[in-house]
C-alpha cells in the first residue's frame, strides 16, 4: 500500500472543498505551508494552531501525513508484540489526538502490507470535528477484505468537562499518540489529568505507541506518566527517519507540481509502553 495514494484521494475532496479560484486556492495553502512551520518551532512555549480551517487541515495532510503514517507503520511491524496484536479477531484503537489521520492510516497500512484483516475499530480523539470529514469513509478506498471503521470523538484534552463523560474507549486495545503531546505541551497543566486518567484506566495488557519530536520536554512527559502508571516501556528511542522508497511523491499527482515536497525526513522519539496489572 502506498500512503500517497490514499492522501491523493483525500487531497482531491479536501480541495474541492476550500473556496475561491485554483490561483487563490494555493496561495492560501503556501500560507498555510508556513502558518504550520512556524507555529510548530514554537510547541515548547505556546499552542496557537488552529484547524478548523480547512485550508489548514489540506496543508497539514499534504506534508505530514504520509511521513507520520509510515513511522506507525514501520514501529508496529518492528515490534513482534504489537504485530501479534493485529493477529486477534477484533482491536479496538484509540488514536487520542488522532484527527489528523496519521494513526489511522498507518495502522491500516500495516493491516495491508501484511494481509491481515481483524475487525479493526479507530476511535478518532480530537477537538477539531472537523478532521472526521477526511478519514471516516477510507473504508470504501481500500478491499473490503479489510474490517475497518472509524468515529470520531470530540473532545479538547484541556476541558475535563469535554472528555469526562467518554469512558468506553479506556478500554481500547491500542493508544497511539503521535505528535500530539508535543502539541499540547505549552498547555500541560490543563492537559495532565486527562493524560493521567488515560494512563490510570487503561485496562491491563494494552499498549501505548508514543512518536513525537525528538525533543526531551515532549517524550520525558510520557516516560513521567509512564512511571507514574504502571506503563512498562517494552522499546524506545532517539533517531531520525526517512520516508520509504516506495512512497512516490509523483502519486500526490498535480498537487506535487504545485507545492513543495511533504515531509520526507523525520528526528523522532518514540516509546512503546505495555499497561501492567
Amino acid at each position: 500500500m502506498n500512503c500517497f495514494q490514499i492522501i491523493k484521494s483525500v487531497l482531491d475532496e479536501a480541495y474541492n472543498e476550500i473556496p475561491g479560484d485554483e490561483a487563490g486556492k494555493d496561495n492560501d495553502i503556501k500560507d498555510a505551508f508556513e502558518y504550520l512551520r512556524t507555529n510548530y518551532s514554537q510547541l515548547w512555549n505556546q499552542n496557537k494552531i488552529d484547524y478548523s480551517n480547512s485550508i489548514t487541515r489540506f496543508a497539514y495532510i499534504y506534508v505530514y501525513v504520509t511521513s507520520h503514517a509510515n513511522l506507525v507503520c514501520s514501529l508496529i511491524q518492528q515490534k513482534e508484540d504489537l504485530c501479534k496484536l493485529f493477529d486477534n479477531n477484533k482491536v479496538d484503537v484509540a488514536c487520542i489526538g488522532g484527527g489528523p489521520g496519521s494513526d489511522f492510516l498507518g495502522i491500516l497500512k500495516y493491516l495491508i502490507t501484511n494481509q491481515k484483516s481483524p475487525d479493526a475499530t479507530f476511535q478518532l480523539c480530537d477537538r477539531e470535528a472537523t478532521w472526521a470529514e477526511s478519514w471516516i469513509d477510507v473504508h470504501k478506498k481500500v478491499d473490503p477484505k479489510f474490517r475497518i471503521s472509524t468515529s470520531y470523538l470530540p473532545l479538547d484534552v484541556t476541558h475535563p468537562d469535554s472528555w469526562k463523560p467518554f469512558t468506553k474507549y479506556f478500554q481500547s486495545d491500542i493508544f497511539t499518540m503521535i505528535y500530539f503531546m508535543s502539541e499540547v505541551f505549552a498547555l500541560r497543566e490543563s492537559a495532565e489529568e486527562y493524560f493521567a486518567t488515560i494512563f490510570s484506566k487503561a485496562k491491563p495488557g494494552s499498549f501505548f505507541l508514543f512518536i513525537d519530536n525528538n525533543a526531551a520536554q515532549f517524550y520525558n512527559w510520557f516516560d513521567a506518566l509512564a512511571k507514574t502508571h504502571n506503563i512498562k516501556i517494552i522499546d524506545s528511542g532517539e533517531r531520525k527517519e526517512w520516508l520509504p522508497y516506495h512512497e512516490e511523491k509523483s502519486d500526490l499527482g498535480r498537487y506535487f507540481q504545485k507545492f513543495s515536497s511533504p515531509k520526507i525526513t523525520a528526528n523522532i522519539a518514540y516509546r512503546i509502553g505495555k499497561k501492567m496489572s
